[in-house]
């Protein structure tokens, strides 16, 4: 399954290995992690979730089953804080899964999660930024 980020509504930045997303539609910040940035980005590409996966199979030592459950919760919590939606794909198409490259032992796996921010709701939804159209900022709609 192929998921896309809820843009304009939702937009993230990557700095010294932590992932900030805000959802301007509901206030809330997030702020990701090891492998949920690794998700994340993985999102970002348009890569379907199983092919994120794979790729983190290749990274890290886990039990049989253990990458995919935790990526897929974390994906479910992803759409439960409406971050992504189902895009209609059904996960088949052009992103590929990169070579399996010989580095040595993998790490182990720690499981994605993210931690949720609400303190910062009112200011955010404050924000002019809202009233923007579908090419989101600065461009203000037309009722605004």
């Amino acid at each position: 399954m192929r998921y896309r980020v809820n843009s304009p509504q939702v937009i993230s930045e990557t700095v010294g290995g932590e992932t900030i997303i805000v959802n301007l539609a509901s206030g809330h910040y997030f702020s990701l992690q090891g492998t949920a940035v690794e998700v994340w980005n993985g999102l970002e590409r348009g890569d379907a979730a199983e092919n994120i996966v794979l790729e983190l199979e290749q990274r890290y030592e886990a039990e049989n089953g253990e990458i995919d459950a935790a990526v897929r919760k974390l994906i479910e919590d992803f759409v439960g804080s409406e971050l992504i939606a189902e895009d209609g794909n059904d996960g088949t198409g052009s992103a590929t899964v990169p070579a399996s490259q010989d580095v040595g032992e993998r790490a182990p796996f720690v499981a994605p999660s993210f931690t949720t921010f609400t303190d910062m709701q009112d200011i955010i939804l404050l924000d002019p930024v809202h009233e923007v159209d579908t090419r989101g900022w600065p461009h203000a709609s037309a009722g605004a």
